[in-house]
Formats: C-alpha cells, structure tokens, sequence
C-alpha cells in the first residue's frame, strides 16, 4: 500500500528532528553502502535501486526532508539518495537506495513511481540540445516507467532459463520489461530494468522483480548510490543500444 503522505502535517522543524532521531535509533542508516554486505543487513531486509529522474527528486525528498523521513516512518525501510548533481552515468537521474522488507520496498517503490508519472508539463516539449548538455527536457514516456538498477546475478534471475521468467513476468503482469544490453567479453557488474505500462502493470511487474531480489544471494552486492568515482564503465540506463552508459545524453523525440 502507498504511504498516505498526503494526509500528513508537519509540525515543525522539532517533529523532523525528532523523527530521525527515531529512525536512526529504530535501524541505523548505511553510512557507507559499498562497504557493506548481506550479512550485514537485519534478517528478512533486501536492498532495492531505483533511478528516480531530477524532477521528481524534489518531490519525493519534500521541504527540509520531511517528506523521506515520513516515508522511511510509514513504511519501515531506510531510503537513501545520491547528491543533487550527481547522476547515473549518461543520465540526469539520481540514484535512489533502498533497504527493507519485500513489503516495504515495494511500498517505497509505489510512492516513488507515483511521484515520477507527476512529469512536469514544460519538461515534456522537445528543444534542441547542445550534446554537451544535460537534457533539459524529458521524453512523456518516462512518466510510465520504472528502472531498477540490479546486480548481474539478480539480472539472470529475472530474465530466466531462455528468457522464460522476463516472459512469465510481462505475461502475468501486462508490463514491457527490458534489460540494458549485457555486453561481449567485459562483464559489468550491474544492469538496468526498465519496466514499462499503466501504474498496475509496472506494479505488478516490480513486485514480481524484488521477488527476484529476495531470492538472490548476491542482491546485495552493488550498493553504492554515487557513480562519480566508479572505475570502468557502467551499465547504460536505456535498454537498446550501447551496452556502456555515456557521459551525455541527448534528447529523442
């Protein structure tokens, strides 16, 4: 269930403390997620990492944070966000860390996506764009998508014997699934789902894909949130074309 965040009112900068105060003693944050394993993590907990595009960033954060620390109260999980600035490869999106229950990963997951479908208006009117710029403007089908950032044998799962579970996972839940193209000869160490379709259908899918998450082992390999200083390349975020992400993206109408 989505958190009713709507229905909430802060009262203050003291409530704020207060909360993550009581986070904090709840289930202490990651401080450094690469360096931390799944032995680590409490029993029954799975990380999730999802791309969440600038836009929506803001409103998924909310005033001083009380939107995130409300978020992580209702649903249990521990959220965490790349800087502003600091973008997925190729992107301008910020990566999004999450820790949790299945339940509460997709609870998180479900408000995010609610708030990426919020596309702004004058984000989706194509302009021309210098190649060394950050896209500006923003394709409308990203409003319908999810992507999911998952380690290499999380991505095995989820595709399948012959792609027979990516079939099963599309035909049960009526989204398009893809995978980021996996390359010859240097294996990267993640690769990124893209999850297309109605907001039932992407829901059902994702569900579907943190079930995959759960059955992993090694799901909790790749944590980091911060792609600045990652040696070698990294997964492209669209799923044809370059296997590799490039430092600049331009806009397709």
């Amino acid at each position: 269930m989505v958190p009713a965040l709507s229905r909430w009112h802060p009262s203050g900068k003291s409530k704020i403390v207060k909360d993550l105060q009581s986070l904090h003693a709840e289930k202490p944050a990651i401080e450094n997620p690469t360096k931390h394993s799944s032995t680590l993590t409490q029993e029954g907990e799975y990380f999730l990492k999802v791309l969440i595009p600038s836009y929506a960033a803001g409103s998924i954060i909310g005033k001083g944070g009380q939107t995130i620390v409300q978020l992580q109260k209702e649903t249990g999980a521990t959220i965490k966000l790349s800087k502003s600035k600091d973008f997925y490869p190729g992107t301008t999106e910020r990566v999004c860390l999450v820790q949790g229950t299945a339940e509460a990963l997709n609870a998180v997951h479900s408000f995010i996506a609610e708030k990426v479908r919020e596309i702004p208006q004058a984000m989706t009117k194509p302009e021309v764009v210098n190649i060394l710029q950050p896209q500006t403007t923003m394709n409308p089908d990203r409003a319908k998508q999810a992507k999911l950032i998952v380690p290499n044998s999380t991505a095995g799962l989820i595709i399948g014997k012959g792609g027979a579970t990516v079939k099963a996972v599309m035909e049960q839940s009526g989204a398009w699934v893809q995978l980021s193209q996996k390359p010859e000869g240097i294996n990267l160490q993640e690769r990124v789902v893209t999850v297309s379709g109605e907001p039932e259908q992407v829901h059902k899918a994702v569900s579907a894909i943190v079930q995959k998450v759960q059955e992993d082992p090694q799901s909790s390999s790749c944590l980091n949130i911060s792609y600045a200083n990652v040696a070698g390349p990294v997964a492209n975020s669209n799923p044809t074309g370059s296997p590799y992400a490039t430092r600049f993206e331009v806009v397709v109408d």
